[in-house]
């Protein structure tokens, strides 16, 4: 009965030292973990108005080149050119995919767009963020919407491109663009 209780203390008292550990831990990267994400993101949005930075300028050439507005309860990003961009989120075939797009001053022509996350099958739908295919919608226009669909006239303002063999993922990323831009098109304009 003895060694019984002998034992309990000494699985309450680690696991009370566990859990201070993991606390403090806790406390003491909290502030670095968010300093960090704010550093991707802002990174990531640099990225999409393609704008240029040294990776020890990131934090002052956002503050110098973008301005950030709450409109119609969306974040709107601004560069002094008048390019506008967004965040965007929705489902592909295996998960979310994040990314950031950027729009020209007409706020229809697309400037860029940037991929944050994905959980996309790496060489099938993962190709959507890899900047080479992501180059194929600088200059398209939602107008009224973007297209991907294989086999896409690559001379059309409004089409791209499919992923060959993510034929799932390109529809996905359609639907979440074109829905994206059609939620915050009216306070862009």
């Amino acid at each position: 009965m003895k060694d019984q209780i002998k034992m309990i203390v000494f699985v309450i008292i680690m696991g009370i030292i566990a859990a201070a550990i993991l606390v403090g831990t806790d406390n003491f990267t909290s502030a670095t973990i968010s300093d960090n994400k704010e550093y991707a993101l802002k990174t990531n949005i640099l990225e999409a108005f393609e704008i240029s930075y040294k990776v020890d300028e990131v934090l002052k050439v956002y503050d110098e080149t973008i301005r950030e507005e709450t409109k119609g309860g969306y974040l709107i990003y601004y560069t002094k050119e008048g390019n506008a961009g967004f965040e965007f989120e929705g489902r592909g075939l295996w998960g979310p995919i994040r990314g950031f797009l950027t729009l020209q001053p007409d706020y229809v022509t697309i400037k860029g767009i940037q991929i944050t996350y994905n959980e996309e099958t790496p060489g099938l739908g993962g190709v959507v963020a890899e900047r080479w295919y992501l180059d194929k919608y600088k200059g398209k226009k939602f107008d009224p919407e973007i297209i991907i669909k294989k086999d896409a006239n690559m001379t059309s303002d409004v089409e791209v491109d499919a992923i060959t063999g993510a034929t799932a993922t390109s529809s996905s990323f359609q639907l979440m663009l074109n829905k994206t831009y059609q939620e915050k098109k009216g306070v862009l304009e």
